[in-house]
């Protein structure tokens, strides 16, 4: 694949704003007589990192597919966000990721083709998706390898557990494709037709008993002193407990506790974890898969007509944020929490200065990062 995946695939493509200088473009194209809404990242602008103006447009993308009844095609090649936007970039991602998994159900199939890199808040976005396409030079990742490497011990063994191979492995909506425009049609071909549908819930009852597997067989496993649950009423209550990163156990049993409530409750799910896991080995399970599948099962609860409030208790920041906030009803922060655009912990080692200053619980308003203040700390 070249640098620029639109005109890989469909060279005679009108480009929807040819001189942007955002590191994103989108199209209406024709593929072997099927229309359908494509967007891609360009990974020869600022490494096709997205940001605001690369969210606003993936987001019209969605909006056309879903008005339209078009399938969605993203051509991913991104290092992730664009960190020196700030923590806005967290507001933006979560718009975007919720738009993804809400309007899925008026989508007729979202395929997500793989560049060289998918790190970060694209890893999620990739995930969104019902299937993947990863070319054999792909690597793939909740955290970029800089990150990874400097988190873990060897560094060969982050290079095997974020290649297309160990993907492909852990992936049951991913297939190979070859990096030759030619071949990369016919895959787009051949699933446009096919049956494009995939669940991405976790819990047995959703979406017509389709299921996805998770880490334990039922509540009564959870972790207790990571997740705990109780009830008042109409009302639960879902407790992250710690601020030390979740790892995919974790994620998984928040996810089956979600999903295993009973239909009507409202639910206040109250988290102190801090950021995704930086370890290998909870990359080897594909962490920004795990992730998406926690955001699917809240958005299936909201979509079922059951409030789900996230209170944000602690300092939280990455994927945990994205996946909880995406499709939450509403987001509020209490006297404790925080929004960062990155773990405090990491955030020397990708800005030149550690993280962007501490934004003001009105400016996480703004941003869309949180919708509400808790009105007191509430036990």
């Amino acid at each position: 694949m070249t640098l620029h995946l639109l005109q890989d695939i469909a060279p005679q493509t009108p480009l929807s704003d040819p001189f942007s200088p955002a590191a994103a473009q989108s199209a209406v194209l024709e593929l072997d007589g099927a229309r359908l809404v494509a967007v891609a990242t360009l990974p020869q602008r600022a490494r096709g990192a997205i940001g605001k103006r690369e969210t606003a447009i993936f987001r019209q993308a969605i909006a056309t597919a879903s008005e339209r009844r078009l399938p969605l095609l993203m051509l991913i090649d991104s290092a992730g966000a664009r960190v020196d936007e700030g923590v806005a970039v967290q507001g933006n991602l979560r718009a975007l990721i919720g738009d993804l998994l809400v309007q899925r159900q008026r989508i007729p199939g979202i395929l997500a083709v793989l560049g060289r890199h998918t790190f970060g808040g694209a890893s999620l976005v990739a995930m969104c998706a019902d299937q993947r396409l990863y070319p054999p030079g792909n690597r793939l990742a909740m955290s970029g390898p800089r990150l990874l490497y400097a988190h873990n011990t060897d560094p060969r063994r982050v290079d095997a557990v974020i290649s297309s191979a160990s993907r492909l492995r852990r992936d049951p909506a991913g297939h190979a494709t070859s990096e030759t425009p030619t071949a990369l049609r016919d895959d787009i071909a051949r699933w446009l037709a096919s049956p494009r549908r995939c669940s991405l819930n976790v819990h047995p009852e959703a979406n017509g008993g389709e299921s996805t597997p998770s880490a334990r067989e039922n509540p009564s496993q959870l972790n207790q002193s990571r997740v705990s649950q109780s009830r008042r009423g109409q009302q639960a209550r879902i407790d992250c407990h710690g601020s030390a990163p979740p790892d995919h156990r974790d994620l998984a049993d928040l996810a089956l506790a979600i999903g295993c409530l009973p239909a009507g409750l409202s639910l206040i799910l109250r988290c102190q974890w801090s950021c995704h896991s930086l370890r290998a080995i909870d990359e080897a399970r594909l962490q920004s898969l795990a992730l998406v599948r926690l955001a699917s099962t809240i958005e299936h609860r909201v979509r079922s007509g059951a409030a789900v409030e996230l209170a944000i208790d602690g300092e939280l920041s990455g994927g945990v944020y994205l996946a909880l906030a995406a499709c939450a009803s509403q987001v509020k922060l209490t006297a404790r929490g925080r929004v960062r655009s990155l773990p405090s912990r990491v955030a020397e080692l990708i800005t030149p200065h550690g993280d962007h200053p501490r934004a003001s619980a009105e400016d996480l308003y703004s941003l869309g990062i949180i919708d509400t203040l808790a009105p007191r700390d509430e036990d």
